[in-house]
């Protein structure tokens, strides 16, 4: 074990349990600190439930604009909106608000609204997560995901990232077709909407994007790692489309493409890592 790898890097700051959903979940907050690093010092909090074991953390430095969590789903976001502003983003699902200091670092006019359900976690991630430099560009509103984006305003949001979990399993609304067709009418124009897929197989989660019928026009299965991400995209540029998928192969492998009319339709084809699934 190296000498950055020791428990005496590991700073307890506050330990408590879900008390407001009797869901009997453990939560830790820590922040993981490297003498000769600084700049990568990590703050987490830590989801126990029932054996399984989660966290979301971020970089305490706001200089950091990557994250330690979801690189797959950052550059997904990056390499869409390489030459184009996000003017708002909304992040369903907020914990540890990983996401949202991403957006807020690398996006100097974004302003973000995160939607979380839980009460505690809203009070941790403000006394915890939430840095001054966040507090100006960035709302975190306690609301059930599904209603929001249901009351929300049509062509609202240029990147919407969706990271609704019970425990460690995907919200069963997720693979709702409702849900889907609200996400596609409050995006505008050249917007796209992010999917967290963790706990899925490759299979399941082209499965899940072959039965979306929302109009969005090209419909992405990403991987990262043996980690999936649902990338829908509204737009009518093929030229945006071409530049976003030549980055993004940089980066992770683009499992499955299925589009919506004939101009960019694709059959998708079984990935060799889901053969024998």
């Amino acid at each position: 074990m190296g000498i950055l790898d020791g428990i005496e890097n590991r700073y307890l700051l506050e330990s408590f349990e879900d008390h407001e959903t009797g869901s009997g979940v453990k939560y830790i907050v820590a922040d993981y600190r490297y003498p000769f690093c600084p700049k990568n010092n990590i703050r987490r909090i830590e989801f126990e439930n029932g054996g399984s074991y989660l966290y979301s953390s971020v970089f305490l430095s706001d200089r950091q604009v990557f994250q330690p969590l979801y690189p797959c789903a950052q550059r997904i976001a990056d390499c869409f909106f390489k030459l184009t502003p996000i003017d708002k983003a909304l992040v369903l699902g907020c914990a540890g608000c990983t996401v949202p200091r991403f957006l807020i670092n690398r996006y100097k006019s974004c302003r973000v609204t995160g939607v979380e359900y839980s009460k505690t976690l809203i009070e941790i991630a403000d006394k915890y997560f939430i840095s001054d430099r966040m507090k100006e560009r960035f709302e975190l509103i306690n609301d059930d995901a599904f209603m929001f984006v249901k009351e929300a305003a049509p062509d609202s949001y240029s990147l919407v990232f969706v990271d609704i979990f019970v425990a460690e399993k995907i919200h069963s609304s997720v693979f709702s077709q409702g849900f889907y067709d609200d996400l596609y009418r409050i995006c505008g124009d050249d917007s796209i909407v992010i999917i967290n897929l963790f706990g899925l197989t490759g299979k399941k989660a082209r499965e899940l994007s072959v039965s979306i019928t929302a109009a969005f026009d090209v419909k992405y299965v990403v991987e990262d790692l043996r980690k999936y991400f649902l990338a829908l995209i509204k737009t009518r540029s093929r030229t945006k489309l071409d530049a976003f998928e030549k980055r993004l192969k940089r980066y992770a492998e683009i499992n499955d493409r299925i589009a919506a009319g004939d101009q960019y339709e694709t059959k998708p084809t079984p990935h060799k890592k889901d053969q024998g699934l």
